[in-house]
């Protein structure tokens, strides 16, 4: 019996992966924003994000493709990039579409890409949601991140920020 559980859990450690933690993909993102050597570490660690991982896994998986076409050289490389990271997005907000860092994720993100890119439509919805919903963020990390990026978008008004931070 000892042999078969040892054999078990060899055989699902060799099929389960180890996905990073949210909080060390939060930093990677940060930083990737603005480094291309970080953009790289940030692909990297969310290569072994797939479809079956949780929606946020999925979502920053799928902001890391978005940031690493802005790093390579040919345009169908940075529109294919595009696509997939766009794809995952995407996904990610249907299987969840009442997560705030989701929709954070997706307002940053369409609020840096040029407008020809056609990738805009859910900025207003998802400002609306997050400061909807600001005050119900126990995560205090991501709470003060989402403040931060606000009070700098230029799609934040003062009124929209004075109603999140009174």
């Amino acid at each position: 019996m000892n042999q078969f559980l040892f054999i078990t859990t060899i055989l699902m450690g060799m099929f389960l992966k180890d996905e990073p933690k949210v909080e060390v993909v939060r930093d990677l993102f940060y930083q990737a924003a603005t480094d291309k050597s970080a953009a790289e570490k940030f692909a990297r660690v969310m290569s072994v994000v797939d479809n079956n991982s949780s929606p946020v896994l999925l979502c920053y998986k799928g902001v890391a493709e978005m940031i690493q076409a802005k790093h390579v050289f040919s345009p169908f490389s940075k529109l294919n990039k595009f696509k997939n990271g766009k794809l995952m997005i995407e996904t990610s907000i249907s299987r969840d579409p009442e997560g705030l860092e989701l929709r954070f994720l997706r307002f940053s993100i369409q609020s840096n890409l040029p407008g020809f890119l056609g990738y805009d439509k859910a900025i207003e919805g998802d400002k609306m949601r997050l400061l909807k919903g600001y005050s119900g963020i126990k995560d205090i990390e991501l709470k003060k991140r989402i403040l931060d990026y606000l009070t700098t978008s230029k799609y934040c008004t003062v009124d929209d920020i004075k109603k999140i931070t009174k």
